[in-house]
């Protein structure tokens, strides 16, 4: 699998994945789809092999909920970075950092209960590279059906 990355030709973007799961990777973004028979296993090692790779993963959450609420997040190691009254109680917004074990695992078992009702995407911003992104292939490819499935390459000038 190591020729993934063609001498001499840049890539942009690519996408990998199983079944039940697909990841959109750039080196600013990697996009999330985890389908609603995402094996709870599974959703663990995605996630967890992102703190792995970089530990300084980061992810940007909304919440809709009560104020009395937000302490709750903020116990389970959520970074709170503002909140203001809405509709239905109040919009607040954490970024959960993927180095932070019980942040993450709550962000798991969010991402979980999410599932029962339908599939889950989550966008996830990072400074990565291609070096990084393969190394977070290479990790996940022990998954049952685990491939790249799409590659885009730079436009050469």
């Amino acid at each position: 699998m190591d020729d993934i990355l063609d001498k001499g030709r840049n890539i942009s973007y690519i996408e990998m994945g199983c079944d039940n799961i697909g990841l959109s990777c750039t080196t600013g973004k990697i996009k999330i789809w985890f389908g609603k028979q995402a094996a709870v296993q599974d959703v663990k090692k995605v996630l967890q092999c992102f703190s792995r790779v970089d530990s300084s993963f980061v992810h940007e959450t909304e919440i809709i909920c009560d104020y009395d609420q937000i302490p709750l997040y903020e116990n389970n190691d959520y970074t709170l970075i503002s909140y203001g009254r809405a509709e239905g109680g109040y919009k607040v917004i954490f970024n959960i950092q993927f180095s932070k074990q019980h942040a993450l695992n709550y962000f798991i078992e969010s991402i979980i209960n999410d599932l029962k009702e339908g599939e889950v995407n989550k966008t996830i911003h990072w400074n990565g590279s291609m070096a990084m992104i393969m190394l977070i292939f290479n990790e996940l490819r022990s998954m049952e059906g685990w491939n790249i499935t799409k590659k885009e390459y730079r436009e050469e000038e």
